[in-house]
């Protein structure tokens, strides 16, 4: 039974993990989104493009985790 408790536990914190990275993840492409449309007006382009790179790098980083915890929940 304690096993089974822990076990509950463990997933409900993966759960919650995997959750949060795919709200990060959404808020990062939006970012993204924003930064792309900036572009369209011709703004400073080496800022954004260097903005666009850290998000991207993050976005890859997030998308990791993400595999990562969906794997470990579908483990269970």
């Amino acid at each position: 039974m304690k096993d089974k408790l822990k076990d509950k536990e463990e997933k409900f914190a993966v759960s919650t993990e995997y959750r949060e990275t795919l709200k990060q993840t959404i808020q990062v492409l939006q970012e993204q989104v924003q930064i792309t449309e900036q572009f369209e007006d011709d703004q400073d382009l080496e800022v954004m493009k260097a903005k666009l790179r850290d998000l991207v790098t993050k976005h890859e980083e997030l998308d990791e985790q993400s595999h990562r915890l969906s794997s470990l929940l579908l483990e269970a």
